[in-house]
């Protein structure tokens, strides 16, 4: 298709649509993770639901492949798509907040920054990812694990509206009263049911300055192997107010602030924030503070806007990224022994193995598609590296440690950590379990020809 086939799409826009043709396509097409290097036959820009309504349209009616781009920091590459029409939310990022009803207003393109740097000005927030740059449409809509998870629950369980256009190109609005069903497949059903322009999120009290927790040690001479220990047995008795996660990898070259001569250590790191009271956090988190012989110490009282954006220069754009994931029930000795010896020897020294601790309100059912796991922790190994030399390498590191997890693991996955979604229709099946019949009926209804599949994609399945 011509840039003149575009041209009646082009007319109909109130943003931009961008071509082949266009000099600045390259910069469009690309997305966050370099290793997805994928060509579209235009990015549409949009700037309003119109625009949404336009493309999709379009798209449907001359059969075109359709990827919907919230932030672009899909790890699985979901926001691009060869030879079809990428619809770009990023314009579509305001944030509004009703403090009479605690709820924030959220377009469809906005980031997790943007969101908490409007929020935080009233002491709220809504459950977040930990990387501030994340586009909160796909971590919504795929889950949500962030720094205030075990208080306050995943992204998906406090959404409680959406604006949606559907693959018929009608602009419906889901809430409790109006198209419930839309609504439950949305909180964590991956994106399947359509566009979601505008989200409505409820909001929690955070901050705005919390006790934050971020602490390497000295992995070397089995300190990985007691650290992993001794993270199971702080969760063990941890209260809900704390969020934390263990991970495990090797000091970079480059990494600032560690001790002089740790470059190429192992270590054993601990990260979690306590919502509630800062001396309160500090005395809860002392044990993991004090667990060993420190090579970084970045704890402190700080605004939890900080705490989100703690982590952002550890992925930065355009380099390469593979990760993958499953819930275990138990950190047992055995599935120590792997993650520290996988994480004293990655592909890169770049990456790490991450182990999420999930319990409070992160660990209760969903009112919505996403089906929460009984497992206590999620294992997430990310390989992150930058020359393309090292690809197989780095997704071969990952995926080894995966299949040694497996027989400890529930079969579960999450799925905005599913590498490329490589094992098909029985991992959808396993991680969204009894919902995922349910899913595929609400799908059926509104999206039967599968328009948007480049997501957690579910086939749909008429009711019998």
């Amino acid at each position: 298709m011509t840039h003149n086939d575009l041209s009646e799409l082009e007319a109909s826009l109130d943003g931009t649509l961008i071509s082949r043709e266009n000099p600045d396509f390259d910069e469009a097409r690309r997305v966050w993770n370099g290793l997805i290097d994928r060509t579209p036959l235009a990015v549409v820009r949009c700037t309003s639901t119109d625009d949404v309504v336009a493309a999709v349209n379009y798209a449907r009616e001359h059969s075109l492949a359709v990827a919907v781009r919230g932030g672009g920091h899909s790890v699985a590459g979901h926001g691009t798509v060869n030879d079809g029409l990428v619809i770009d939310l990023s314009a579509m990022n305001h944030v509004g907040v009703d403090h009479t009803a605690l709820t924030a207003s959220v377009g469809g393109g906005a980031t997790w920054g943007e969101v908490d740097a409007l929020t935080q000005e009233s002491g709220l927030a809504v459950p977040g990812g930990v990387f501030s740059r994340t586009g909160i449409g796909g971590l919504a809509l795929g889950g949500g694990y962030g720094w205030i998870r075990n208080r306050y629950g995943l992204s998906c369980a406090s959404i409680v509206g959406a604006e949606v256009v559907t693959a018929s190109g009608t602009v419906v609005t889901a809430t409790e009263e109006h198209h419930p069903d839309l609504l439950w497949a949305l909180r964590g059903g991956g994106g399947n049911l359509g566009v979601v322009t505008r989200f409505t999120f409820r909001l929690h009290e955070v901050g705005p300055e919390v006790y934050f927790l971020a602490v390497f040690h000295d992995g070397r001479f089995g300190e990985t192997h007691r650290g992993l220990r001794a993270f199971r047995d702080f969760c063990a008795t941890a209260p809900t107010s704390v969020s934390a996660l263990a991970f495990v990898g090797q000091v970079a070259r480059d990494a600032e602030g560690f001790i002089e001569g740790s470059e190429g250590w192992p270590f054993i790191a601990f990260a979690a924030l306590h919502v509630g009271d800062l001396q309160d956090g500090e005395e809860i988190l002392r044990p993991l503070l004090e667990f060993g012989h420190p090579l970084f110490d970045g704890s402190g009282f700080i605004p939890y806007v900080s705490a989100q954006q703690f982590f952002d220069t550890e992925y930065p754009d355009g380099a390469r990224y593979y990760w993958k994931s499953l819930n275990v029930p138990e950190l047992s000795d055995e599935v120590i022994d792997f993650v520290a010896d996988a994480g004293a020897a990655p592909a890169s020294e770049l990456s790490t193995i991450d182990i999420w601790h999930v319990a409070g309100a992160a660990a209760e059912p969903v009112n919505g598609a996403f089906s929460a796991s009984a497992a206590s922790f999620l294992i997430n190994p990310e390989a992150n590296w930058v020359s393309t030399t090292d690809d197989e390498a780095n997704i071969a590191w990952t995926r080894n440690l995966v299949t040694a997890l497996n027989p400890y693991s529930d079969g579960s996955r999450y799925l905005n950590f599913a590498g490329f979604q490589e094992e098909g229709d029985d991992i959808m099946r396993a991680s969204f379990r009894d919902h995922y019949i349910r899913l595929a009926e609400i799908k059926a209804h509104w999206d039967p020809t599968n328009l948007f599949h480049l997501n957690q994609n579910i086939q749909p399945r008429a009711t019998s």
